[in-house]
């Protein structure tokens, strides 16, 4: 059985008790273990105590039994080999307009604490005191925002930082503005914030396999604004997926939409369609062009053509050749000229007629084009 020393403390004997009745929760979204426990600091509030091994600060964030608590009291360092202070729970979130919305947890209180008199002194009906976790979010809350809470409108009338790690705001009772508060979601000026996200690109079309770089642009009340996060989305990632960075490949062949949201506003968006198109197979056409004929001792041209599914395209080194029309030699023609593209023959003076086969071979082997040609008479 473990001993604890009752007139000697020690970080054993507090581990011991940290393993005994110790519970886990979350300080800045952090894990752990503390003793919690409840105080008679004040009859007014119902305030407890945390102790623990890990060191915390006046100003953290206590996840405690579902609710968010925030250490009030200075911690004067780890004594008797543990870390003690007070904490308050966070009776009310408040949400602070930026042009983009952030929730903190908050102590919204109608009473402040009379050092001379030992005793909560009442405010004003139209005034609270509001005390927040001091951060590099909160730092940014200034005087004369306003926030709606409790079914009224305040206003930020002055802060105090003299706490270190709390922020204090003294507020007093606003009216609400119709034209820009949202009541409902306790969101003021919310329509004095107009942001809209829109995505540029004129394409609407993406072959198969492909990439296509999105790109966004953001304003604020009509005007350009930059810096700001985007989170972009696919509703089909079979047919097309896209990056952190807005490029997006094409998968499959498929109709789908990408998304383009602020990533601290995820309701102001917009949207492209974009049809993915199958990868085209290649399907190449050899074709001689030229007259079905020719007169004895009469020199003409023909031509080679090169497609790809309907498309013409560059020649490729080619050689041409004449057969008669079973594959052997021929004397009614003689060519007098070739190139990639064309074959310049001379019907023979010999006054012979008939048919031969003038033929075209891509030099790779892939693909020959054949032609029957006919030598008539001059008669």
């Amino acid at each position: 059985m473990y001993m604890i020393n009752l007139f000697q403390s020690n970080p054993d004997d507090f581990q011991y008790i940290l393993d005994t009745i110790g519970q886990n929760v979350q300080i800045n979204n952090q894990s752990v273990k503390v003793v919690i426990s409840n105080t008679t600091l004040s009859t007014d509030v119902d305030d407890k105590k945390i102790s623990t091994l890990t060191p915390i600060e006046r100003g953290d964030i206590v996840h405690y039994n579902n609710e968010d608590w925030l250490i009030i009291s200075e911690v004067n360092g780890q004594r008797n080999g543990r870390y003690r202070a007070f904490m308050r729970v966070c009776d009310y979130p408040i949400k602070i307009n930026f042009g983009i919305v952030k929730e903190f947890p908050a102590i919204v209180d109608g009473r402040v604490f009379d050092v001379e008199t030992g005793q909560y002194m009442t405010l004003p009906a139209s005034k609270i005191l509001v005390t927040l976790q001091e951060n590099q979010e909160t730092l940014e809350i200034e005087a004369g925002q306003r926030f709606i809470k409790m079914g009224r409108a305040w206003k930020v009338e002055a802060i105090d930082r003299t706490h270190k790690g709390l922020l204090r705001l003294w507020c007093k009772q606003d009216q609400f503005n119709s034209a820009v508060d949202d009541v409902e979601n306790e969101i003021a000026d919310a329509r004095k914030y107009v942001y809209v996200v829109d995505i540029t690109n004129t394409e609407t079309t993406i072959q198969q396999e492909n990439t296509l770089q999105l790109n966004v642009s953001v304003t604020l009340n009509g005007q350009s604004v930059s810096g700001m996060a985007i989170t972009f989305s696919s509703s089909d990632t079979n047919i097309a997926t896209v990056d952190t960075s807005g490029l997006v490949t094409a998968v499959n062949p498929g109709t789908v939409t990408i998304t383009a949201a602020l990533a601290e506003k995820s309701d102001v968006k917009d949207t492209i369609t974009l049809t993915v198109e199958a990868v085209q197979q290649d399907n190449y056409v050899l074709t001689i062009v030229g007259d079905p004929d020719m007169r004895v001792t009469q020199t003409k041209t023909w031509n080679a053509v090169l497609t790809n599914n309907g498309q013409q395209v560059s020649m490729q080194p080619a050689t041409w050749s004449i057969t008669n029309t079973t594959g052997g030699t021929t004397d009614l023609v003689t060519i007098t000229n070739q190139s990639n593209k064309s074959c310049t023959l001379k019907a023979n003076s010999n006054n012979k007629t008939g048919y031969f086969k003038l033929i075209c071979t891509l030099n790779d082997g892939s693909l020959t084009s054949e032609k029957q040609i006919l030598v008539k008479s001059l008669i």
